[in-house]
């Protein structure tokens, strides 16, 4: 017979004794019994408890997800539900809070099997590996009511709380240990200033400086998708470079009022558990204040304002928004007093009511007292706001090796070092010729060494194949540059299925490189580059490969364009690369065939991008700059300096990769098109 007591153990915080007897029909002593080995129990109740009570195993490895990740300090999961939205699972929780536990089980039953309590006795090698570390760290050492509470009971805060501050630090062994991929940390906006900025700057030297991540930090208020004022303090870091920015968060503009999650008591919703009652919902009497607590409420109230400070309780009604919610609203509810009318007493927010303040679906169980109900979903995250960040971070999270699919298959003679160059070697080769600038086509270049190194070739029988492909160039050879003769038939054959299919080559090169740096145990140090022309779209529902291909080949056509111009606008000469974008001639909606087509591009500044994305100007047959007549009629004294200096200059070339001029030719029609109709 299956051990009992091993069972009845993984159950441990999500049923208590009594819950477990009553769902198996025998009284909380007999369960005891079974616990500590005093009595074998029937085989049906084995059955029952392996069968109806034990969620199933999650599948080994990542299955369908887009990425996995680990819930630290993960109190009732609101951080979880907002990645799982957008493809993520869940591989690790730690939560120490015994309610939190049961909360947190009773809503994610395969957290059971691997669930710990308390991190700071987790072995950061037993973490399972995961892409994305997130953590709600406890903000109580930093935020400003428990400061303030900790200041007027002589006790320590921030770093100094040795109990709570210093678990940043548990956070931070881990993510040394296991380095995924992104990261996720989550605290209140006081963290900022706490300490006079000490603390913030600790955490940040320790991210960036000592592990080595690329973070952003933003303060948001968690209004914008909740009807509460909640500022939290949110530090996204990746282990490798990205474009990450802010600028891609959606805040909703109007957020809802707080109607919007009041139970209406019309019927309309059915009643839940002691919340509300009878045929209409209506709201259980035990939630209105009482005449003494109102009564001391409104006195407290009226002593603080004499004195001119601003304590006392936040009555609203359903056009509010509320303040944040705490903590300590179990007390009083003095934060949140929702109005019932002028001559009635106001009552607190159901414990329902305060999971849809935090966003928390209706179909959230709560299987904990209103008491540690309060406390739990107060210390929860916004969910819509992590939503709306994951988005964001999942985006972003190329990994790389996802781009190698279980189906892809090579040959083991495919990277061989003697005799000729095979297919698999020259498409490497011709995928880095693209995204280089001629002058760095030279066997010194530690780029070049390291993928000779990858593909089994010397750094010189590389570099001379690139030259090979610079013969085999129309862009190079006339201007009197000629490459190097005795490019052969299969160079010829690789150049011509590249102009043939963008990007199916750009996609199956990557796969290879992905491919070889796995083989041998490499890191992938190619930076991830800022996107242009290709909007990342809701991927949400979609595979992961979607996401991944579509990422490479954004950089792929960035990479072409830029270099191909040695990294400076064609029309003002700028060359920081974080103002340069690489610039569709024929939009990519519009030309499928040739999104990828680096003669399709323009390397521009983002102003001019953005002047000869809206057709502005377009460019004649011997590259001179043509103003439109929209432009021209402008009155903006900006526009002019900026423009009219520039009319009929001629753009510098590419190196390589000459713009089209049937591409050219297209464009202008638009920008004439449009200039004669307006």
């Amino acid at each position: 017979m299956e051990d009992i007591r091993h069972l009845l153990a993984s159950l441990h915080g999500r049923y208590t004794q009594k819950e477990l007897a009553d769902l198996l029909g025998v009284n909380a002593r007999t369960v005891r019994r079974w616990q500590l080995g005093e009595t074998e129990p029937p085989a049906y109740h084995v059955d029952a408890i392996r069968q109806r009570l034990l969620p199933l195993e999650p599948p080994a490895g990542k299955g369908d997800a887009a990425f996995t990740f680990i819930d630290l300090f993960a109190g009732i999961g609101g951080i979880r539900i907002g990645f799982e939205a957008h493809g993520g699972r869940c591989v690790f929780t730690s939560e120490w809070n015994p309610y939190a536990q049961k909360t947190y089980l009773a809503n994610f039953p395969d957290a059971a099997h691997a669930f710990a309590g308390d991190i700071t006795t987790v072995d950061e090698r037993d973490v399972p590996d995961h892409d994305v570390l997130l953590a709600g760290f406890p903000c109580q050492p930093f935020s400003i009511a428990g400061v303030s509470k900790k200041n007027s009971l002589g006790r320590a805060h921030g770093f100094a709380d040795e109990t709570q501050g210093t678990l940043f630090f548990d956070v931070a062994r881990i993510i040394k240990a296991k380095r995924p991929a992104a990261f996720l940390l989550e605290n209140v906006k006081n963290l900022v200033s706490h300490d006079k900025g000490h603390t913030f700057r600790v955490i940040k030297k320790v991210l960036e400086k000592d592990l080595g991540y690329h973070i952003h930090c933003k303060v948001i208020d968690g209004q914008h998708f909740v009807p509460q004022h909640r500022e939290r303090i949110l530090i996204v870091g990746f282990r490798e470079a990205t474009d990450f920015s802010w600028d891609d968060l959606q805040l909703p503009k109007d957020g809802p009022r707080l109607k919007s999650i009041l139970h209406p008591q019309d019927g309309s919703e059915l009643p839940e558990s002691h919340y509300t009652t009878g045929p209409k919902a209506r709201i259980d009497p035990r939630y209105t204040l009482t005449p003494n607590l109102w009564a001391y409420l409104q006195n407290y109230a009226a002593k603080h304002k004499a004195a001119g400070n601003g304590f006392g309780f936040g009555l609203v009604d359903g056009d509010s928004v509320t303040r944040t919610l705490s903590a300590r609203y179990y007390k009083d509810g003095s934060e949140v007093l929702v109005s019932q009318g002028p001559r009635k007493r106001p009552r607190r927010l159901t414990p329902r009511e305060c999971a849809r303040l935090m966003g928390l679906p209706d179909s959230f169980k709560i299987p904990v007292s209103d008491t540690q109900a309060y406390q739990l979903i107060a210390e929860a995250a916004v969910v819509p706001m992590i939503d709306a960040v994951a988005k964001c971070v999942a985006s972003k999270l190329i990994a790389k090796e996802a781009a190698v699919t279980d189906t892809f298959k090579v040959s083991t003679a495919a990277f061989s070092s003697k005799g000729n160059w095979t297919s698999e070697q020259l498409k490497l080769a011709f995928h880095y010729y693209c995204q280089t600038p001629f002058g760095k086509l030279h066997n010194r270049n530690p780029q070049i060494i390291e993928l000779a190194k990858l593909i089994g070739r010397t750094p010189s029988a590389l570099a001379m194949k690139l030259v090979n492909f610079a013969s085999l160039d129309p862009s190079i050879t006339s201007t009197g540059r000629r490459g190097l003769s005795g490019a052969s038939a299969l160079d010829r054959e690789i150049w011509n299925e590249f102009h043939a299919d963008w990007e199916r080559l750009a996609v199956e090169c990557e796969q290879l490189r992905q491919y070889l740096l796995h083989e041998h145990g490499l890191k992938d140090d190619m930076p991830v580059e800022k996107t242009d022309g290709i909007a990342l779209t809701d991927f949400t529902g979609e595979t992961r490969q979607a996401l991944v291909q579509q990422r490479i080949k954004q950089n792929f056509f960035r990479r072409a364009v830029l270099s191909s111009y040695r990294d400076r606008c064609c029309i003002s000469g700028v060359s920081d690369t974080r103002l340069l974008v690489a610039s569709h001639i024929v939009p990519w909606s519009a030309d499928k065939a040739n999104r990828l087509n680096p003669s399709n591009g323009l390397c521009l500044s983002a102003i001019h991008d953005k002047a000869f994305d809206s057709h502005l100007f377009t460019l004649s047959d011997d590259w001179r700059i043509v103003l439109s007549a929209r432009l021209k009629a402008s009155k903006d004294a900006f526009l002019h300096e900026v423009f009219w200096a520039i009319e009929d200059k001629q753009i510098e070339l590419p190196e390589r990769f000459v713009p089209d001029l049937a591409f050219i030719g297209r464009h202008r029609s638009v920008t004439l098109d449009t200039s004669a109709t307006r």
